[in-house]
C-alpha cells in the first residue's frame, strides 16, 4: 500500500511538474488572455480534461505556474527556520536562494507575467487570495515570533514585512534588469549579499547616529 502510494505521489508531481513546464511557455508566448488550456494540453501532450483534475480553471494554472517560479521548496525551509536561528545567517541563505532563482532562465518571464495579473480583476483577486496574502502571512508570522523573543524590534508586521519584501523585489528586478552591465557584476556576491543583510538588520546609521536619532525622536 505505501509503496502505491509513493507511485500515485511521483507520478501526480511529475504530471504537475509537465503541466506547470507547459503553462510558462504557452503563457510566456501568447500571454494569459489569448492562451488556452487546449493548447497547454497539447503542449504537455496529455488530455485536456487532464489539466482540470488539477487546476479548475485558467485562472487558477496561471496562479499555479508563478507561485511554482516564485515559491521554492528552500526558500519555504528557511523561511520556517527564522524564529528559531540566527537571523543573519537565515537572511544570508535566503539571499543566496533569491540569488539562484534570479540566474535561471525562467525568472526572465516573472516581470510579464506579473503584468498579467494587473489586466484581469479576478486573475488578480485570484493572485492575492491563494498566493501573495498566505505567502506574506506567513512571514508575518515568523516576524511576530521574532519580535515577541525580542530578537527583532517590534513594528507593525505587515509593514515591515511589505518594507522588506519590496526593497528585495526591487532589488532583484533592477540586477535583472541591468543584467552585465550592473555595477553589482563587479562585486563579488558574497559582499552583495552580506551588505543588504547589514542594511536591513542595522540600517544606514551608524552606531553614534542611531542614539541620536532616537533621542530626537523621542523629543
Amino acid at each position: 500500500m505505501a509503496d502505491k502510494e509513493l507511485r500515485k505521489k511521483k507520478i501526480t508531481a511529475q504530471r504537475q511538474h509537465q503541466i506547470l513546464h507547459s503553462a510558462l511557455d504557452v503563457f510566456s508566448r501568447k500571454g494569459y488572455a489569448a492562451a488556452t488550456i487546449p493548447e497547454i494540453a497539447k503542449a504537455a501532450r496529455i488530455a485536456t480534461g487532464t489539466i482540470y483534475l488539477y487546476y479548475p480553471s485558467k485562472r487558477d494554472l496561471f496562479v499555479a505556474v508563478i507561485k511554482n517560479l516564485i515559491i521554492t521548496t528552500p526558500l519555504l525551509n528557511l523561511i520556517d527556520k527564522i524564529p528559531q536561528g540566527n537571523i543573519d545567517v537565515i537572511f544570508k541563505h535566503i539571499l543566496r536562494e533569491r540569488f539562484n532563482l534570479i540566474k535561471s532562465p525562467a525568472f526572465s518571464q516573472i516581470p510579464s507575467l506579473i503584468g498579467e495579473i494587473q489586466r484581469d480583476p479576478a486573475l488578480k483577486a485570484l493572485w492575492l487570495k491563494d498566493f501573495l496574502h498566505p505567502f506574506l502571512g506567513r512571514i508575518e508570522t515568523g516576524y511576530r515570533m521574532m519580535s515577541a523573543s525580542g530578537k527583532l524590534r517590534r513594528m507593525e508586521p505587515a509593514v515591515t514585512v511589505r518594507v522588506i519584501g519590496g526593497m528585495f523585489i526591487g532589488f532583484l528586478m533592477l540586477k535583472l534588469v541591468e543584467g552585465e552591465n550592473s555595477p553589482l557584476s563587479q562585486i563579488p556576491e558574497d559582499k552583495v549579499i552580506d551588505d543588504m543583510v547589514n542594511f536591513v538588520l542595522h540600517g544606514l546609521l551608524s552606531g553614534e547616529d542611531v542614539r541620536k536619532s532616537a533621542k530626537d525622536g523621542a523629543l
